[in-house]
């Protein structure tokens, strides 16, 4: 359980120090996860319009 652990620590701080853009790591991971939301949420309008266009 704790190697799992430690290879996420890793992962986190590995990732969160990869980002890119202006501000700390922290922002540039809320500026991530604001765009992925964004693309899911782009995505599921796209096929709720396809949805409704087929009925």
């Amino acid at each position: 359980m704790k190697t799992i652990v430690s290879v996420l620590a890793v992962v986190v701080v590995f990732s969160l120090a990869s980002c890119r853009g202006s501000g700390g790591p922290m922002t540039r991971a809320g500026r991530g996860v604001d765009h992925a939301f964004y693309k899911t949420g782009e995505g599921i309008s796209k096929v709720g319009r396809k949805i409704e266009s087929k009925f």
